[in-house]
């Protein structure tokens, strides 16, 4: 071999080694170093984000805590679980505390009402309900007689199924968030006068607990100079709140007389 080849070899060895030094050495070091750069470009938005976080802490972890006691007040005016029972005594207590007398009441099976939020960007909700039970249960009442300090009534209802109350219990352990808001009607035939429908209309309004009138007709009857109509009411309860049931007070009533004529003394 001569001494022109050798240089030639010696040449291409060098242009080899660094054709290997630059794609195993300096092209994947030069490709490490974009990544890295890339990477500390969105560290350094990610820190300057969260510092600025960081800053306004108290501030905001005093405003969670606002919008939470805020939130927890609107739970505290929910009932935690409502029955027929309730309804039937919201009823009495009108006709005790107003001149009105019930001729019939309905009081329907607690139903489960979705609440979503409105996407329209104007901050409203929209609710929809939807019946979750496959039982009808209802209660009349059939009032004769009201009075100052009794009010009489038969009622009667009817359950073709498991009832309200493992309805909304077994909707209440699928529910995710923790609480289902139900809506339970109540629809009313009643006999007043002008004052006592605004009595009544007040009490219904007025009521401590969620409650509002779906629908009101009024009938002037001209042979009594009384009114007449149907109030459909809707009162609501949140299943999963961590507060016991509020059962009605339902005073006892005597049934039977050892003097059945009034003969004896």
């Amino acid at each position: 071999m001569s001494a022109r080849d050798k240089k030639l070899l010696i040449i291409l060895a060098g242009i080899a080694v660094l054709a290997l030094t630059y794609f195993f050495v300096f092209a994947p070091q030069a490709n490490k170093r974009e990544t890295l750069k890339t990477e500390n470009m969105q560290l350094k938005s990610q820190y300057n984000q969260l510092s600025t976080l960081a800053a306004k802490a108290d501030d905001y972890t005093k405003k969670t805590q606002k919008m939470s006691d805020e939130m927890q007040k609107v739970y505290d005016n929910f009932p935690s679980y409502l029955q027929i029972e309730n309804g039937i005594m919201d009823a009495v207590a009108i006709e005790k505390s107003t001149n009105t007398k019930f001729t019939e009441l309905t009081v329907n099976d607690p139903v489960a009402i979705d609440v979503t939020a409105d996407n329209s960007g104007d901050g409203t909700e929209q609710s929809s309900g939807s019946s979750d039970s496959s039982s009808s249960e209802s209660s009349t009442a059939d009032s004769s007689t009201s009075s100052s300090e009794s009010t009489s009534a038969d009622t009667t209802a009817t359950d073709n199924g498991s009832g309200s109350d493992a309805t909304a219990q077994n909707n209440a352990k699928s529910t995710v968030a923790g609480y289902q808001l139900y809506d339970v009607n109540s629809v009313m035939a009643f006999t007043t006068e002008y004052h006592g429908l605004k009595s009544m209309l007040e009490q219904v309004i007025g009521s401590t607990d969620k409650k509002t009138i779906s629908s009101l007709n009024v009938n002037f009857d001209d042979s009594t100079g009384e009114l007449t109509g149907e109030l459909n009411t809707d009162s609501y309860f949140l299943y999963g709140l961590d507060k016991p049931y509020q059962a009605p007070v339902i005073p006892e009533i005597p049934h039977g007389t050892d003097n059945l004529f009034g003969t004896l003394n």
